[in-house]
Protein backbone atom coordinates (compact mmCIF):
# COMPACT_ATOMS: atom_id res chain seq x y z
CA UNK A 1 0.00 0.00 0.00
CA UNK A 2 1.49 3.21 -0.67
CA UNK A 3 1.76 6.38 1.03
CA UNK A 4 -0.73 8.69 -0.53
CA UNK A 5 -3.30 5.30 -0.23
CA UNK A 6 -2.27 4.92 3.95
CA UNK A 7 -2.81 9.01 4.17
CA UNK A 8 -6.20 8.76 2.66
CA UNK A 9 -6.86 6.06 4.66
CA UNK A 10 -5.92 7.91 7.64
CA UNK A 11 -8.10 10.92 6.87
CA UNK A 12 -11.17 9.49 5.65
CA UNK A 13 -11.01 7.12 9.02
CA UNK A 14 -11.26 10.44 11.42
CA UNK A 15 -13.20 12.06 8.80
CA UNK A 16 -15.98 9.38 9.25
CA UNK A 17 -15.37 8.86 12.29
CA UNK A 18 -17.07 12.48 13.52
CA UNK A 19 -19.93 11.56 11.14
CA UNK A 20 -20.82 8.68 12.91
CA UNK A 21 -20.28 9.83 15.77
CA UNK A 22 -23.18 12.98 15.27
CA UNK A 23 -25.22 10.96 13.75
CA UNK A 24 -25.04 8.16 16.80
CA UNK A 25 -25.85 11.37 18.48
CA UNK A 26 -28.53 12.13 16.53
CA UNK A 27 -30.44 9.23 16.98
CA UNK A 28 -29.55 8.66 20.93
CA UNK A 29 -31.50 12.58 21.01
CA UNK A 30 -34.12 11.44 18.89
CA UNK A 31 -34.46 8.13 21.35
CA UNK A 32 -34.30 10.12 24.27
CA UNK A 33 -37.16 12.46 22.81
CA UNK A 34 -39.37 9.32 21.89
CA UNK A 35 -38.77 7.72 25.19
CA UNK A 36 -40.19 11.06 26.42
CA UNK A 37 -42.92 11.19 24.55
CA UNK A 38 -45.58 9.65 26.81
CA UNK A 39 -44.97 12.72 28.90
CA UNK A 40 -45.14 14.99 26.02
CA UNK A 41 -48.65 13.62 25.10
CA UNK A 42 -49.96 14.14 28.64
CA UNK A 43 -48.94 17.39 28.75
CA UNK A 44 -50.23 18.26 25.12
CA UNK A 45 -53.66 16.88 26.83
CA UNK A 46 -53.20 18.25 30.14
CA UNK A 47 -52.88 21.75 28.18
CA UNK A 48 -55.66 21.34 25.77
CA UNK A 49 -58.25 20.20 28.80
CA UNK A 50 -57.02 23.84 30.51
CA UNK A 51 -56.89 25.69 27.53
CA UNK A 52 -59.85 24.23 25.87
CA UNK A 53 -61.85 21.66 27.54
CA UNK A 54 -62.92 23.85 30.79
CA UNK A 55 -63.75 26.72 28.95
CA UNK A 56 -66.13 24.90 26.51
CA UNK A 57 -67.69 23.57 29.16
CA UNK A 58 -68.15 26.03 31.69
CA UNK A 59 -70.29 28.17 28.28
CA UNK A 60 -72.06 25.13 27.92
CA UNK A 61 -70.79 25.24 24.37
CA UNK A 62 -69.82 21.37 23.91
CA UNK A 63 -70.44 21.33 20.69
CA UNK A 64 -67.81 24.10 19.91
CA UNK A 65 -64.91 21.20 21.57
CA UNK A 66 -62.25 19.72 18.81
CA UNK A 67 -60.93 17.24 20.16
CA UNK A 68 -57.45 16.35 19.32
CA UNK A 69 -56.96 13.42 16.66
CA UNK A 70 -56.61 10.07 19.05
CA UNK A 71 -58.71 11.12 22.16
CA UNK A 72 -61.81 9.62 23.24
CA UNK A 73 -64.01 11.49 25.66
CA UNK A 74 -67.26 11.70 27.24
CA UNK A 75 -68.77 14.45 29.81
CA UNK A 76 -71.24 13.19 32.77
CA UNK A 77 -73.19 15.94 34.50
CA UNK A 78 -74.02 15.40 38.37
CA UNK A 79 -76.45 13.29 37.80
CA UNK A 80 -74.40 10.16 36.32
CA UNK A 81 -75.88 11.08 32.45
CA UNK A 82 -73.45 11.64 29.59
CA UNK A 83 -74.28 15.15 27.82
CA UNK A 84 -71.52 14.83 25.40
CA UNK A 85 -69.55 11.91 24.02
CA UNK A 86 -67.48 10.58 20.91
CA UNK A 87 -67.04 7.37 22.34
CA UNK A 88 -69.39 5.39 20.37
CA UNK A 89 -70.19 2.50 23.51
CA UNK A 90 -71.41 5.40 25.50
CA UNK A 91 -74.11 7.69 23.62
CA UNK A 92 -74.80 11.01 24.99
CA UNK A 93 -77.92 10.53 27.57
CA UNK A 94 -76.75 6.89 29.05
CA UNK A 95 -76.30 6.60 32.10
CA UNK A 96 -72.27 6.48 32.92
CA UNK A 97 -71.12 3.38 35.46
CA UNK A 98 -68.33 3.69 37.58
CA UNK A 99 -67.30 0.60 36.30
CA UNK A 100 -66.97 1.67 32.45
CA UNK A 101 -63.67 3.28 32.37
CA UNK A 102 -62.00 0.17 34.11
CA UNK A 103 -63.93 -1.74 31.32
CA UNK A 104 -63.21 0.42 28.10
CA UNK A 105 -59.47 0.21 28.78
CA UNK A 106 -59.46 -3.51 29.20
CA UNK A 107 -61.22 -3.18 25.54
CA UNK A 108 -58.81 -0.71 24.18
CA UNK A 109 -55.45 -2.68 25.62
CA UNK A 110 -52.39 -1.80 27.30
CA UNK A 111 -51.34 0.42 24.64
CA UNK A 112 -54.15 2.93 25.91
CA UNK A 113 -54.43 5.68 29.22
CA UNK A 114 -56.93 7.22 30.81
CA UNK A 115 -58.01 10.22 32.79
CA UNK A 116 -60.74 10.28 35.00
CA UNK A 117 -61.47 13.67 36.40
CA UNK A 118 -64.08 15.53 38.69
CA UNK A 119 -65.12 19.23 38.28
CA UNK A 120 -67.34 21.99 39.78
CA UNK A 121 -69.43 23.87 37.83
CA UNK A 122 -72.19 26.30 39.29
CA UNK A 123 -72.05 24.52 42.44
CA UNK A 124 -72.28 21.14 40.90
CA UNK A 125 -69.70 18.23 40.48
CA UNK A 126 -69.20 17.24 37.32
CA UNK A 127 -67.15 14.05 35.34
CA UNK A 128 -65.18 13.76 32.64
CA UNK A 129 -63.77 10.48 31.27
CA UNK A 130 -60.80 10.71 28.37
CA UNK A 131 -58.79 7.80 26.84
CA UNK A 132 -56.27 8.09 24.62
CA UNK A 133 -53.51 6.04 22.98
CA UNK A 134 -50.06 5.82 24.19
CA UNK A 135 -46.32 4.81 22.65
CA UNK A 136 -46.68 0.66 22.57
CA UNK A 137 -43.83 -0.91 24.48
CA UNK A 138 -43.03 -2.91 21.19
CA UNK A 139 -42.52 0.13 19.78
CA UNK A 140 -40.32 1.33 22.71
CA UNK A 141 -38.23 -1.85 22.79
CA UNK A 142 -37.73 -1.55 18.93
CA UNK A 143 -36.07 2.25 19.26
CA UNK A 144 -33.84 0.69 22.47
CA UNK A 145 -32.41 -2.30 19.88
CA UNK A 146 -32.14 0.14 17.47
CA UNK A 147 -29.89 2.46 19.38
CA UNK A 148 -27.91 -0.29 20.61
CA UNK A 149 -27.10 -1.88 17.06
CA UNK A 150 -26.01 1.96 16.21
CA UNK A 151 -23.98 2.61 19.52
CA UNK A 152 -22.28 -0.75 18.61
CA UNK A 153 -22.17 0.53 15.21
CA UNK A 154 -20.15 3.66 16.58
CA UNK A 155 -17.64 1.46 18.22
CA UNK A 156 -17.11 -0.55 15.81
CA UNK A 157 -16.13 2.30 13.24
CA UNK A 158 -14.21 4.24 15.85
CA UNK A 159 -11.76 1.12 17.21
CA UNK A 160 -11.09 -0.18 13.64
CA UNK A 161 -10.50 3.50 12.67
CA UNK A 162 -8.22 3.62 15.59
CA UNK A 163 -6.35 0.42 14.99
CA UNK A 164 -5.88 1.34 11.31
CA UNK A 165 -4.83 4.78 12.19
CA UNK A 166 -2.22 3.69 14.69
CA UNK A 167 -0.91 0.70 12.14
CA UNK A 168 -0.53 3.38 9.37
CA UNK A 169 0.98 5.95 11.55
CA UNK A 170 3.59 3.06 13.19
CA UNK A 171 4.26 1.45 9.64
CA UNK A 172 5.39 5.51 8.55
CA UNK A 173 7.14 5.77 12.20
CA UNK A 174 8.90 2.86 11.42
CA UNK A 175 10.16 3.96 8.28
CA UNK A 176 11.54 7.33 9.11
CA UNK A 177 13.15 6.31 12.38
CA UNK A 178 15.07 3.44 10.14
CA UNK A 179 16.42 6.57 7.69
CA UNK A 180 17.36 8.61 10.79
CA UNK A 181 18.67 5.52 11.90
CA UNK A 182 20.57 5.29 8.50
CA UNK A 183 21.22 8.97 8.00
CA UNK A 184 22.78 9.19 11.49
CA UNK A 185 25.24 6.20 10.60
CA UNK A 186 26.26 8.55 7.70
CA UNK A 187 26.91 11.16 9.69
CA UNK A 188 29.48 9.34 11.49
CA UNK A 189 31.30 8.08 8.83
CA UNK A 190 29.90 4.61 9.48
CA UNK A 191 29.15 2.95 5.27
CA UNK A 192 29.50 -0.76 6.45
CA UNK A 193 26.06 -1.20 7.13
CA UNK A 194 22.89 -2.63 5.10
CA UNK A 195 19.36 -0.67 4.82
CA UNK A 196 16.56 -2.80 5.08
CA UNK A 197 14.13 -2.34 2.73
CA UNK A 198 10.53 -3.22 3.24
CA UNK A 199 7.19 -2.99 1.59
CA UNK A 200 6.10 -1.06 -1.37
CA UNK A 201 5.09 2.26 -0.98
CA UNK A 202 7.14 5.90 -1.28
CA UNK A 203 8.92 5.32 1.70
CA UNK A 204 10.33 2.19 0.68
CA UNK A 205 12.05 3.44 -2.87
CA UNK A 206 13.26 6.44 -0.65
CA UNK A 207 14.52 3.50 1.32
CA UNK A 208 15.67 2.08 -1.91
CA UNK A 209 17.60 5.13 -3.07
CA UNK A 210 18.93 5.99 0.06
CA UNK A 211 20.40 2.60 0.23
CA UNK A 212 22.26 2.90 -3.14
CA UNK A 213 23.60 6.30 -2.45
CA UNK A 214 25.21 4.55 0.97
CA UNK A 215 26.69 1.53 -1.79
CA UNK A 216 28.02 4.72 -4.03
CA UNK A 217 29.56 6.50 -1.35
CA UNK A 218 30.85 3.56 0.08
CA UNK A 219 32.27 2.79 -3.45
CA UNK A 220 33.51 6.31 -3.75
CA UNK A 221 35.71 6.55 -0.95
CA UNK A 222 37.20 2.80 -1.61
CA UNK A 223 38.04 4.36 -5.51
CA UNK A 224 39.76 7.28 -3.07
CA UNK A 225 41.29 4.98 -1.14
CA UNK A 226 42.89 2.85 -3.97
CA UNK A 227 43.77 6.33 -5.32
CA UNK A 228 45.74 8.18 -2.71
CA UNK A 229 47.80 4.75 -2.48
CA UNK A 230 48.18 4.04 -6.38
CA UNK A 231 49.37 7.83 -5.99
CA UNK A 232 51.41 6.88 -3.30
CA UNK A 233 52.94 3.83 -4.56
CA UNK A 234 53.98 5.75 -8.37
CA UNK A 235 55.10 8.26 -6.93
CA UNK A 236 57.57 7.10 -4.42
CA UNK A 237 58.84 4.33 -6.57
CA UNK A 238 60.90 6.60 -8.71
CA UNK A 239 61.48 8.83 -5.74
CA UNK A 240 63.14 6.16 -3.48
CA UNK A 241 65.49 4.95 -6.53
CA UNK A 242 66.28 8.80 -6.80
CA UNK A 243 67.56 8.81 -2.98
CA UNK A 244 68.88 5.43 -3.56
CA UNK A 245 71.51 6.24 -5.89
CA UNK A 246 71.78 9.54 -4.72
CA UNK A 247 73.04 8.02 -1.49
CA UNK A 248 75.35 5.78 -3.24
CA UNK A 249 77.43 8.86 -5.36
CA UNK A 250 77.23 10.21 -1.70
CA UNK A 251 78.98 7.33 0.11
CA UNK A 252 81.81 7.25 -2.33
CA UNK A 253 80.29 3.53 -4.17
CA UNK A 254 80.54 5.77 -7.62
CA UNK A 255 84.08 6.26 -7.29
CA UNK A 256 85.06 6.92 -10.85
CA UNK A 257 83.78 8.60 -13.26
CA UNK A 258 81.84 5.94 -15.23
CA UNK A 259 80.21 4.87 -13.05
CA UNK A 260 79.53 8.21 -11.96
CA UNK A 261 77.85 9.00 -15.38
CA UNK A 262 75.24 5.86 -15.45
CA UNK A 263 74.06 6.43 -12.32
CA UNK A 264 73.22 9.95 -13.33
CA UNK A 265 71.84 8.67 -16.01
CA UNK A 266 69.39 6.18 -13.91
CA UNK A 267 68.65 9.57 -11.74
CA UNK A 268 67.69 11.74 -14.87
CA UNK A 269 65.67 8.55 -16.43
CA UNK A 270 63.92 8.14 -13.30
CA UNK A 271 63.05 12.24 -12.44
CA UNK A 272 61.61 11.95 -16.30
CA UNK A 273 59.28 8.75 -15.09
CA UNK A 274 58.15 11.00 -12.04
CA UNK A 275 58.11 14.14 -14.30
CA UNK A 276 56.00 12.31 -16.48
CA UNK A 277 53.94 10.57 -14.05
CA UNK A 278 53.33 13.80 -12.20
CA UNK A 279 52.29 15.17 -15.72
CA UNK A 280 49.63 12.65 -16.50
CA UNK A 281 48.48 13.52 -13.08
CA UNK A 282 47.92 16.99 -13.23
CA UNK A 283 46.16 16.47 -17.02
CA UNK A 284 43.82 14.00 -15.19
CA UNK A 285 42.86 16.30 -12.11
CA UNK A 286 41.90 18.97 -14.88
CA UNK A 287 39.72 16.60 -16.94
CA UNK A 288 38.13 15.19 -13.65
CA UNK A 289 37.59 18.93 -12.25
CA UNK A 290 36.50 20.29 -15.53
CA UNK A 291 39.60 22.45 -15.62
CA UNK A 292 39.89 22.89 -19.23
CA UNK A 293 38.19 23.31 -22.29
CA UNK A 294 37.25 21.29 -25.77
CA UNK A 295 38.81 23.13 -28.54
CA UNK A 296 36.40 21.74 -30.90
CA UNK A 297 36.35 21.53 -35.13
CA UNK A 298 34.51 19.77 -37.31
CA UNK A 299 36.12 17.21 -38.84
CA UNK A 300 35.45 14.82 -41.41
CA UNK A 301 35.29 11.39 -39.48
CA UNK A 302 35.78 8.75 -41.82
CA UNK A 303 39.23 10.89 -43.06
CA UNK A 304 40.34 11.05 -39.79
CA UNK A 305 39.76 7.66 -38.35
CA UNK A 306 41.73 6.54 -41.60
CA UNK A 307 44.86 8.50 -40.61
CA UNK A 308 44.63 6.91 -37.65
CA UNK A 309 44.48 3.57 -38.76
CA UNK A 310 47.92 3.95 -40.98
CA UNK A 311 50.11 4.70 -37.68
CA UNK A 312 48.21 1.82 -36.16
CA UNK A 313 48.86 -0.76 -38.96
CA UNK A 314 52.32 0.41 -39.13
CA UNK A 315 52.79 -0.10 -35.12
CA UNK A 316 51.57 -3.69 -35.30
CA UNK A 317 53.63 -4.59 -37.99
CA UNK A 318 56.59 -3.86 -36.00
CA UNK A 319 55.18 -5.42 -32.31
CA UNK A 320 54.63 -8.32 -34.79
CA UNK A 321 50.39 -8.04 -34.72
CA UNK A 322 48.07 -8.66 -36.95
CA UNK A 323 46.13 -5.74 -37.68
CA UNK A 324 42.10 -5.38 -39.25
CA UNK A 325 40.43 -2.61 -39.77
CA UNK A 326 37.09 -1.93 -41.01
CA UNK A 327 34.87 1.57 -41.91
CA UNK A 328 31.71 2.09 -43.52
CA UNK A 329 31.27 5.75 -42.12
CA UNK A 330 30.16 7.65 -45.04
CA UNK A 331 32.62 10.28 -46.76
CA UNK A 332 30.73 13.19 -46.28
CA UNK A 333 29.85 12.58 -42.31
CA UNK A 334 31.15 14.82 -40.12
CA UNK A 335 32.04 15.50 -36.26
CA UNK A 336 32.60 17.83 -33.73
CA UNK A 337 35.46 17.46 -31.52
CA UNK A 338 38.57 17.98 -29.77
CA UNK A 339 40.73 16.41 -32.92
CA UNK A 340 43.91 16.24 -30.48
CA UNK A 341 42.28 14.79 -27.47
CA UNK A 342 40.12 12.70 -29.45
CA UNK A 343 42.94 10.72 -30.62
CA UNK A 344 45.13 10.43 -27.46
CA UNK A 345 41.79 9.06 -26.46
CA UNK A 346 41.75 6.36 -29.51
CA UNK A 347 45.90 5.98 -28.88
CA UNK A 348 45.24 5.24 -25.22
CA UNK A 349 42.88 2.39 -26.13
CA UNK A 350 44.48 0.92 -28.98
CA UNK A 351 48.29 1.30 -26.67
CA UNK A 352 46.39 -0.68 -23.82
CA UNK A 353 45.58 -3.56 -26.67
CA UNK A 354 48.89 -3.90 -27.76
CA UNK A 355 50.20 -4.17 -24.24
CA UNK A 356 48.15 -6.90 -23.30
CA UNK A 357 47.99 -8.84 -26.36
CA UNK A 358 50.96 -11.91 -27.55
CA UNK A 359 53.13 -11.94 -30.95
CA UNK A 360 50.62 -12.45 -33.90
CA UNK A 361 47.55 -11.74 -31.48
CA UNK A 362 44.82 -9.70 -33.54
CA UNK A 363 43.80 -6.00 -32.98
CA UNK A 364 40.73 -4.83 -35.11
CA UNK A 365 39.44 -1.07 -35.59
CA UNK A 366 35.82 -1.10 -36.92
CA UNK A 367 34.00 2.03 -37.02
CA UNK A 368 30.40 2.05 -38.84
CA UNK A 369 27.06 3.90 -38.39
CA UNK A 370 23.78 2.53 -36.29
CA UNK A 371 20.75 4.10 -36.06
CA UNK A 372 22.62 7.40 -38.30
CA UNK A 373 24.84 6.94 -35.07
CA UNK A 374 28.85 6.92 -35.78
CA UNK A 375 30.09 3.59 -33.44
CA UNK A 376 33.80 2.52 -32.88
CA UNK A 377 35.00 -0.55 -31.61
CA UNK A 378 38.79 -1.19 -30.70
CA UNK A 379 39.03 -4.97 -29.99
CA UNK A 380 42.21 -7.64 -29.45
CA UNK A 381 41.95 -11.31 -29.05
CA UNK A 382 44.44 -11.06 -25.79
CA UNK A 383 44.35 -12.56 -22.55
CA UNK A 384 41.46 -10.35 -21.70
CA UNK A 385 40.22 -9.03 -18.51
CA UNK A 386 38.94 -10.91 -15.55
CA UNK A 387 35.59 -10.31 -14.55
CA UNK A 388 36.36 -9.52 -11.47
CA UNK A 389 38.48 -5.97 -13.13
CA UNK A 390 35.71 -5.04 -15.26
CA UNK A 391 33.50 -2.81 -13.39
CA UNK A 392 36.85 -0.68 -12.30
CA UNK A 393 38.52 -0.53 -15.65
CA UNK A 394 37.81 3.20 -15.86
CA UNK A 395 38.58 3.89 -12.30
CA UNK A 396 41.89 5.86 -11.83
CA UNK A 397 45.02 4.38 -11.00
CA UNK A 398 43.02 1.17 -11.13
CA UNK A 399 45.22 -1.78 -12.51
CA UNK A 400 43.66 -5.26 -13.18
CA UNK A 401 45.49 -8.40 -11.32
CA UNK A 402 47.48 -8.98 -14.91
CA UNK A 403 48.13 -5.70 -15.11
CA UNK A 404 50.57 -5.45 -12.12
CA UNK A 405 53.74 -5.47 -13.18
CA UNK A 406 53.11 -3.25 -16.19
CA UNK A 407 54.73 0.47 -16.89
CA UNK A 408 51.98 3.17 -16.32
CA UNK A 409 49.68 4.27 -13.58
CA UNK A 410 46.27 3.33 -14.87
CA UNK A 411 45.82 6.36 -15.99
CA UNK A 412 44.85 5.80 -19.83
CA UNK A 413 41.68 4.57 -19.74
CA UNK A 414 39.91 6.61 -17.05
CA UNK A 415 41.41 9.99 -19.22
CA UNK A 416 39.85 8.10 -22.56
CA UNK A 417 36.69 8.02 -20.67
CA UNK A 418 36.58 11.68 -19.23
CA UNK A 419 37.32 12.66 -22.48
CA UNK A 420 34.68 11.07 -24.57
CA UNK A 421 32.39 12.04 -21.72
CA UNK A 422 33.42 15.37 -22.37
CA UNK A 423 32.40 15.01 -25.58
CA UNK A 424 28.94 13.71 -24.64
CA UNK A 425 29.62 10.18 -25.90
CA UNK A 426 29.30 6.57 -24.31
CA UNK A 427 32.06 4.11 -23.80
CA UNK A 428 32.11 0.65 -22.11
CA UNK A 429 34.23 -2.29 -22.12
CA UNK A 430 32.83 -5.89 -22.67
CA UNK A 431 34.93 -9.57 -22.98
CA UNK A 432 34.70 -11.21 -26.27
CA UNK A 433 31.59 -13.41 -26.74
CA UNK A 434 31.47 -16.42 -28.58
CA UNK A 435 32.78 -20.03 -27.64
CA UNK A 436 36.43 -20.14 -27.09
CA UNK A 437 37.10 -16.69 -27.83
CA UNK A 438 39.08 -14.38 -25.51
CA UNK A 439 39.77 -10.36 -25.37
CA UNK A 440 38.51 -7.65 -24.96
CA UNK A 441 36.01 -5.17 -26.76
CA UNK A 442 35.81 -1.01 -26.60
CA UNK A 443 33.21 0.45 -27.83
CA UNK A 444 32.50 4.62 -28.51
CA UNK A 445 28.97 5.55 -29.43
CA UNK A 446 29.66 9.13 -30.46
CA UNK A 447 26.80 12.02 -31.19
CA UNK A 448 27.50 14.98 -32.86
CA UNK A 449 26.16 17.55 -30.53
Amino acid sequence: MTLRTKTFAVITGFAIIPLVFSFSVYLINHHINLDNSAIEQRFIISKWIEMEFYPSVYRMRTEDLKIPEGIELCLINERGFVTYSNISLIPPGSYFSIIFPKFYESIKGRDSKSINESFIIDGKKWHFFLIYSRIPPELEKEKFFILIKTLQFTFFIIAAGTILGSLFIGSILKSVNRLESAVKKIADGNLDFKLEVKGSDEFSALSASFEKMRETLKDDHARKSRFLMAVSHDLKTPLTSIKGYLEAISDGLASDTETQKKYLGIISEKAGALEKRISDLIDFAGMETGEWQLKRKTIPLKAFLDSLSIIYREDCEILGRKFIYENTIPEEYEISCDPVLFERALENHFTNALRYTFDGAVISLRCSMEKDKPVIEIADNGKGIDEKDIKYIFEPFYRGSGSRREPGMGLGLSTSKSIFQSHGWDVSVAAASGEGKTGTVFRISLKDI
